[in-house]
């Protein structure tokens, strides 16, 4: 956003003094591409200025109402209570949800998104803002004309591991050289034995002996600051100097998968070098591929959509990571062209006891199927469950059962056919 709107409604909020308590909305105005095409010329301009003046009458004499910048508004009001302010949040929805304006296809109302944030501090109004933006982008994923109020849970959920010292450590540890990717096998299970198939890279911190997850906090911190990008280049930089260092592993190999960021994908400075970086290394169809959650995707449908067919176009494959984490919508394997679909390891942890977990499974591993699409699941740790998965007719498996993340030299013995690889790789599982 602007920095002169922010400061400006910062320097506002720094001179009002509500008591008991303030309740902050931060508002966006939906679709407002389709206002502007769908009105008649100049309308969209006079939505925006219509929504401005009802904030504004809103907030009233007592309180602050200002546009940030585009379709995205702040207001500010006294309330005495947690249910006065969502009872002011729902007016200010329905007042704004009334607006209306002429378009080619007759007459239409606008449809808004409402952040929430009640509080009785009176001087971190910069930390009450992202609050009622991040409040705003959740009502966001929710539908048209829902509220959102940032509470405690919403607060200890979002911002627990959040601490602006992870990036610092993130950047100390990448400079110092002991951020790597390990990769962990991803089994063919259609055929007996289970074939080693593909290696999924996964981010980790060198410690002489041992190499270990991120520090707990350092993702969320880096996503929450929109530093994701950091940690997506330093990753796709690595696996593909690694791509160019081994083409005998590659070539043995049905292909190679590192994970993308929601933040990165949504990024297109970031996504347009990445696709730059991955053409020029010409490399077989498949043989690259990139993970992005279910979650990520249906937040950016349109132009996840988008990004995967023009990486498609020069080869890549993209797997739709943690399906049934979130909507679980078949509809969506419909619309986004991924190659594969990594089943949500909830219904795998329970689905040798667990019929709906099995029923579950089935079912995606049917639409995806259907959909011309494998499967993969993830925390396959027994014999068990890897029945149950053949049985259901499921691809691919990775887990503890087979192999955890292992090293690159590993790798390539296992690859090699060296059985004294197989016998480490399976001790360190255990």
């Amino acid at each position: 956003m602007p920095v002169s709107n922010l400061r400006r409604i910062l320097d506002q909020l720094a001179g009002w003094h509500p008591y008991p308590l303030a309740m902050l909305v931060y508002v966006d105005v939906r679709h407002m591409r389709s206002v502007n095409q769908l009105a008649r010329l100049g309308d969209g301009d006079t939505v925006i200025a219509e929504v401005a003046r009802a904030m504004h009458e809103w907030a009233g004499e007592y309180g602050l109402a200002s546009r940030v910048w585009s379709n995205e508004f702040i207001g500010a009001k006294i309330v005495d209570h947690g249910q006065t302010a969502i009872d002011e949040a729902t007016a200010l929805r329905e007042r704004l949800a009334d607006i209306r304006y002429g378009s080619v296809i007759g007459e239409n109302q606008i449809a808004v998104s409402v952040g929430l944030v009640v509080t009785q501090d009176k001087e971190h109004w910069a930390e009450h803002i992202g609050n009622a933006a991040d409040a705003c982008a959740a009502a966001k994923r929710r539908g048209l004309n829902q509220i959102v109020s940032y509470g405690r849970q919403h607060s200890a959920t979002s911002l627990a591991h959040v601490n602006a010292a992870n990036v610092l450590a993130f950047r100390r540890l990448r400079a110092e050289g002991r951020l790597l990717l390990d990769p962990q096998p991803v089994m063919d299970i259609r055929g007996e034995p289970a074939r080693l198939a593909k290696a999924e890279f996964l981010i980790r911190v060198d410690h002489g002996d041992t190499h270990l997850s991120l520090p707990p906090g350092t993702i969320e911190t880096l996503e929450y600051f929109s530093l994701a990008t950091e940690l997506d280049a330093f990753s796709a930089e690595w696996v593909m100097g690694w791509i160019a260092q081994h083409p005998e592993a590659v070539e043995r190999l049905d292909g190679i998968t590192l994970n993308l960021s929601a933040r990165s994908i949504a990024d297109g400075r970031f996504m347009s070098r990445l696709y730059q970086d991955a053409r020029a290394m010409r490399l077989p169809h498949g043989k690259l591929g990139f993970e992005i959650t279910e979650t990520a995707a249906i937040q950016h449908l349109e132009l996840a959509a988008e990004l995967i067919a023009d990486f498609r176009g020069i080869g890549c494959s993209f797997s739709l990571d943690d399906f049934g984490s979130g909507l679980c919508s078949f509809g969506y394997l419909h619309s986004l062209p991924v190659d594969e679909v990594k089943i949500d390891g909830r219904f795998i942890r329970d689905i040798v006891q667990n019929p709906v977990s099995q029923e579950i499974v089935r079912a995606i591993q049917q639409v995806a199927h259907a959909t011309g699409k494998r499967t993969v699941a993830e925390f396959v740790d027994d014999p068990h469950k890897l029945a149950v998965l053949k049985r259901l007719g499921v691809d691919y498996a990775q887990g503890w059962l087979f192999y955890p993340a292992i090293r690159t030299e590993q790798l390539l013995d296992l690859l090699a056919g060296s059985p004294a690889a197989h016998e480490a790789a399976a001790a360190a599982a255990l």
